[in-house]
């Protein structure tokens, strides 16, 4: 199938195939790959003029990066489709239909460092670098080539995303020569994964660094007898080296299966989606790392996590129930339910990125299941109020190809 795009290593604001993105997040110069993402939270918000909103449609005929313009008021409209330079792909589900959402069982499948947009064509296991024009942060360029991400037949890449299938590789943005391999930075896990990947279950779901240079990698558990773990590289903050091993950080029961994982500003901790309960929260100044489970009365299947600065709360989507539950944790680490949102049923929300707008902050879920964006208006803690629902569909009006199955990952770019 024709894309219609222009060529991959120039600017391409219309006529895009597909979208299917890898995640990836920058410690430093260092740029980290991986395998399995879904929706990438954004990682620079400021200002509030020139926003932009961009997932990708992770398509098998063509990647591309849907982008969408952010009013003052928070609501979408759509800005330009730019292939990705390469093609998505759609995970082996054995838990459910084939054609389930969520295909690469992963968080942050697109992410936004400082000016520049990284993400993955996890069908061609190469990942890509952007340049974002700040005058018109819809027109993307593409710095250099996408490259192999290293991570093996199945590899994604990522930044603040789920991992890669058997390994992972870390890379070097250069602001003119786009993306390029560390020297020794390639590093395993002990999956077992087959091609294309597998899972949920057995699967990595999120990467990401930490401000105490430390580099996270989540997998999700096979059994109950085999529950899943968070895998802890130190990160040389100097040369941004990672070390040899990992440090396997198992959760504790009744937890099963680390998803989505948000670091807790100011604390050397993070709190990490669990669909088998609803989440967990980590204290990283232990090793190995000790986690508090919590349970979520009626969730489903609790994946993905946001932040808010303004509410200082968390936002943990669930794809099952189609519920959206804000959660605060204390000064001691402890977790604790603020109000839940229910969404239309079916809409299957996935990835969540919170953007400060005209001096406000605003959720943005992708609701996968109706291939749709739902917006958040966020005043005050416990207030989030509904805004938009805005169908992708009807706004990319078939530009290029939108189907529940494929869409991934989620980011925001604000210029002042």
């Amino acid at each position: 199938m024709s894309s219609g795009l222009a060529s991959p290593q120039h600017k391409a604001t219309k006529q895009l195939s597909s979208l299917s993105l890898s995640t990836v997040q920058c410690c430093d110069n260092v740029l980290q790959p991986s395998s399995h993402l879904s929706f990438a939270a954004a990682s620079r918000l400021c200002g509030t003029h020139q926003t932009r909103w961009a997932f990708i449609n992770n398509d098998p005929s063509g990647n591309s990066i849907l982008a969408s313009n952010i009013a003052d008021d928070g609501t979408l409209t759509f800005g330009a489709a730019i292939s990705a330079g390469g093609i998505g792909l759609h995970d082996k589900n054995t838990n459910a239909n084939p054609n389930a959402i969520d295909g690469l069982f992963s968080q942050d499948a697109i992410k936004v460092v400082g000016g520049y947009l990284y993400t993955v064509n996890p069908g061609s296991n190469t990942i890509v670098m952007f340049k974002i024009n700040p005058e018109n942060p819809s027109d993307l360029t593409m710095i250099g080539q996408p490259v192999n991400s290293g991570g093996g037949g199945n590899a994604r890449i990522i930044a603040n995303l789920p991992l890669l299938t058997e390994r992972f590789s870390c890379f070097k943005a250069d602001p003119n020569k786009g993306l390029t391999a560390m020297h020794d930075a390639i590093r395993a896990l002990p999956l077992n994964q087959t091609t294309p990947p597998s899972g949920p279950p057995g699967s990595a779901s999120d990467i990401i660094f930490t401000p105490s240079h430390k580099l996270l990698a989540s997998v999700k558990g096979l059994s109950k007898t085999q529950p899943g773990y968070i895998a802890e590289w130190a990160v040389d903050p100097a040369s941004g080296q990672l070390s040899q091993d990992f440090v396997k950080n198992t959760i504790s029961s009744p937890g099963m299966d680390p998803f989505g994982m948000t670091p807790i500003p100011g604390r050397d901790a993070i709190l990490n989606a669990d669909p088998a309960v609803g989440y967990a929260i980590w204290d990283l100044t232990t090793v190995p790392a000790t986690s508090n489970v919590i349970s979520v009365s009626g969730e489903m299947i609790i994946c993905w996590t946001t932040y808010s600065a303004s509410t200082q709360s968390f936002f943990l989507m669930d794809a099952g129930a189609s519920v959206v539950t804000e959660v605060a944790v204390d000064e001691s680490l402890q977790g604790s339910i603020v109000k839940q949102y229910q969404l239309a049923t079916g809409s299957g929300p996935l990835d969540g990125a919170v953007g400060s707008v005209a001096g406000k902050d605003y959720l943005y879920v992708l609701a996968a299941g109706m291939a749709s964006i739902d917006v958040f208006a966020l005043p005050s803690k416990g207030g989030a109020e509904p805004v938009q629902t805005f169908n992708l569909n009807t706004a990319v009006n078939d530009m290029t190809p939108v189907s529940s199955k494929n869409l991934q990952g989620m980011a925001i770019y604000i210029v002042a």
